[in-house]
């Protein structure tokens, strides 16, 4: 398990798919992927990709990366990504480039951290708690 106690703030961040169903804008499916700050589990910023697409643009990403780098103008040292992660490629590629290790590990092991943002999004966005 890992817990943001374990984290200094902006010591990591995590990126992952935020919605476990997909989000219908204008009747196009859509997932929601967020970039976490592990110590605070702040939500640093965010992009949407259309499922056709199956995972966001490398310009996208990199422009998330440049908004969480805004917030303490300065690198985590790692990126976490769950395993089996949609959108692994993409997101290591832009961590890399800047600098930062990347750690792949089980979805389960992220729950502290992202379970309550996961509950909290499901019930505002999607209207449920499944």
């Amino acid at each position: 398990m890992i817990t943001p106690d374990q984290f200094e703030v902006n010591e990591a961040w995590i990126a992952m798919r935020i919605n476990e169903e997909f989000l219908f804008v204008k009747d196009e499916p859509y997932d929601m992927h967020v970039l976490i700050d592990a110590a605070s589990a702040y939500v640093l910023g965010h992009v949407l990709s259309s499922v056709v697409d199956e995972s966001p643009s490398g310009k996208d990403v990199e422009a998330l990366f440049r908004k969480a780098w805004g917030a303490k103008s300065q690198w985590a040292e790692k990126l976490i990504i769950p395993e089996n992660f949609i959108a692994e490629s993409v997101f290591r590629i832009e961590a890399e480039n800047d600098g930062l290790a990347v750690e792949i590990v089980p979805l389960s092991d992220l729950e502290p951290i992202v379970g309550p943002l996961r509950e909290l999004f499901a019930s505002d966005f999607i209207g449920s708690t499944t």
